[in-house]
């Protein structure tokens, strides 16, 4: 900006000079018509001059004037010469200033070349980069969906491990909770054998209330899927003391989904806040999940331990699983519920009371029923027994 307004003064400046000098040429162009004028003077004096001395004192005066004319017409002249110089100084620096504008343009256009083609390859880089983040993004991701898979398992895995082998036990007033723990084929004999756990006074309560169940067997629901199957079963193992009972199945059919028991050799690393899910049937309806944490392992009830959990349970969730969060092993067998007050007892959801699978081992120990243990972390049933198969 400041280059181009010096350009247009400089412009300016030479248009003046260049009037002013025109101006001066004119007026040496008139001095030199007044010089021819004189001198047709001087000849015509000459002529009428009678007298040497006149016309001597008539050239004289004439002289005096073409002289006083020459002197001026010389200072014009010089004063001329000087704004010629002057002129073609300021034309020099007037196109020493466009070359220089010229490359000062040039220049700008050079490097605003250059600072798009910076501009461009930043973009490119940012764009490779937003690609390279991107897919890095999506590989990250795909790599936390892969582990919470594993940590945070499928519904269809939940439902098979968790709520298939969870059955519901029935009386015309109790009604309760249990879980499939075996179901298997005998090797040799090819008898079908199904097991269910659940606690002492679930079964005592239907005992109690339904009396052909002594004859007939408990009423026990298992449920495949949206179906819902009815089979009867007998008690052939309890212990009042852990609160715990063993029933077998009036059945052949061989089910697909049982509990898996934890292995002996993994039960000291079963801790508190360990996270845990509480299967049952609360108020008679069907299996639903409820989660937790391991609360202590240290509650002594009428001279027996139990185990706590903050899992909210209520009245039907007796008999049902208490599962470990890390591998969905079965852990203990839900007993009793924390209630306040007397006349109307108000039920503590999150202060429920567990049989330890460690009881609930010692007592199947004594009972003759430890096959139906795993022995190791592998979880292999005892070789006499086929697996579970698929029923028809």
């Amino acid at each position: 900006m400041k280059r181009t307004l010096f350009e247009i003064l400089g412009g300016l400046a030479v248009v003046v000079v260049l009037v002013s000098f025109h101006q001066r040429i004119d007026r040496l162009h008139d001095g030199s018509e007044e010089l021819a004028r004189l001198q047709r003077i001087v000849a015509d004096t000459a002529a009428m001059a009678g007298s040497k001395s006149e016309i001597q004192s008539s050239r004289e005066e004439i002289l005096a004037q073409v002289t006083e004319h020459l002197d001026r017409l010389q200072q014009e002249v010089d004063e001329a010469s000087q704004s010629a110089e002057n002129a073609s100084f300021l034309r020099a620096e007037i196109d020493a200033t466009r070359r220089e504008a010229s490359l000062l343009r040039a220049e700008l256009t050079r490097d605003v070349r250059q600072t798009q083609q910076l501009v461009d390859s930043y973009q490119n880089e940012m764009r490779q980069t937003g690609e390279l983040t991107r897919d890095s993004i999506l590989a990250t991701r795909r790599q936390v969906d892969a582990m919470l898979g594993v940590m945070r398992p499928s519904p269809e895995v939940l439902d098979r491990e968790l709520l298939a082998p969870t059955v519901q036990l029935n009386g015309d007033d109790t009604v309760g909770s249990g879980t499939l723990i075996r179901s298997s084929m005998d090797a040799e004999s090819g008898e079908v054998q199904n097991y269910v756990i659940t606690s002492y006074h679930v079964v005592r309560n239907i005992l109690a209330d339904t009396p052909r169940a002594r004859t007939e067997g408990v009423e026990v629901t298992i449920y495949i899927g949206d179906e819902r199957r009815i089979v009867r079963g007998h008690m052939v193992a309890h212990d009042v003391e852990i609160d715990a009972a063993l029933i077998e199945l009036d059945t052949d059919e061989v089910f697909a989904s049982v509990a898996r028991l934890i292995p002996r050799d993994m039960i000291d690393e079963i801790n508190v806040w360990d996270p845990v899910y509480a299967m049952g049937c609360p108020l008679g309806n069907d299996p639903i999940p409820t989660t937790g944490e391991l609360s202590s392992k240290t509650n002594v009830l009428n001279g027996t331990n139990y185990w706590m959990i903050n899992a909210p349970t209520y009245y039907g969730n007796s008999g049902g699983g208490v599962y470990l969060g890390d591998g969905h092993y079965l852990i203990g067998v839900f007993s009793k519920i924390y209630t306040h007050g007397k006349g109307n007892p108000v039920v503590i959801p999150h202060m429920g009371l567990c049989t330890p699978i460690t009881a609930i081992y010692d007592w199947l120990d004594r009972e003759q029923y430890a096959f139906v243990v795993p022995a190791t972390k592998d979880g292999q049933q005892p070789p006499m027994l086929m697996a579970a198969q698929p029923g028809k």
